[in-house]
């Protein structure tokens, strides 16, 4: 039996119960392959919020076949999976059909001062507008929201009213943001787009593409109070062209 309130070993064996590789069980789970590398090494234990994606992955896949027969002895905090009756790719296109199945919220720019107040208030998020994920994006094991752009901080690579689709970083986590990569931060009053440079455990600087309007901004990381990690973009616009000489 699999019991997932331990790491490393068991999250290898689950893994290999679903025959993934690590940087699919990393994709399924919404962490990085480093992560799960660290864990079934032992080199890192599983926080909470790992070990809710998990929880999730396991309901996800409770109604797929498998070969392997110790897999009907997979639990989660030991209570014992249950299953659909239908094969998993069956029991997939069943959720598919089913409206509003994997709606997530869309905070515009109109939205981003209510949001800084009430973030973690459900009745509140109940209230923004919501939208299908693009195609391709698998939802399961993350906490997803849409975010517009406001302003011109990150021009050329984002633009005012872009829209920019994100999975939460879990607090846990934060010691393993990628510098340079692109996140959306709550940090004090503010809702940021900005790449993220970890100065050190305890400050992280905010940099901006259009550096030379808007310099560079140090946070303590006791101020933030969201992350959540780039995943899509999508262009309200289409860029301006080169230009272009006509050959008569």
């Amino acid at each position: 039996m699999v019991n997932t309130m331990n790491s490393g070993y068991n999250i290898k064996e689950i893994r290999q119960l679903y025959n993934l590789t690590q940087l699919e069980m990393a994709a399924a789970l919404g962490i990085t392959r480093e992560m799960v590398n660290k864990m079934e090494k032992g080199k890192r234990s599983m926080s909470r919020a790992t070990s809710t994606l998990l929880q999730q992955f396991l309901k996800e896949r409770q109604g797929e076949h498998f070969s392997h027969e110790t897999v009907k002895d997979v639990q989660f905090l030991g209570v014992p999976k249950r299953s659909s009756g239908l094969p998993y790719h069956l029991h997939r296109l069943e959720q598919k059909n089913e409206s509003a199945q994997f709606l997530v919220p869309l905070v515009a720019q109109k939205a981003q001062a209510g949001y800084v107040k009430s973030y973690d208030q459900v009745d509140y998020l109940d209230t923004l507008e919501k939208h299908a994920l693009p195609p391709g994006v698998n939802p399961i094991g993350a906490a997803w929201s849409y975010f517009e752009v406001d302003g011109d901080s990150m021009e050329p690579t984002l633009c005012a009213t872009d829209i920019i689709l994100a999975s939460m970083v879990p607090a846990e986590d934060w010691n393993d943001i990628k510098n340079l990569s692109l996140y959306v931060i709550l940090v004090g009053d503010q809702l940021l787009a900005k790449r993220i440079f970890k100065k050190s455990d305890k400050e992280w600087i905010l940099i901006s593409d259009n550096e030379e309007a808007y310099p560079q901004l140090t946070v303590k990381v006791a101020d933030v109070k969201q992350l959540w990690l780039f995943r899509r973009h999508i262009r309200s616009r289409v860029p301006q062209p080169k230009e272009f000489v006509i050959n008569q």
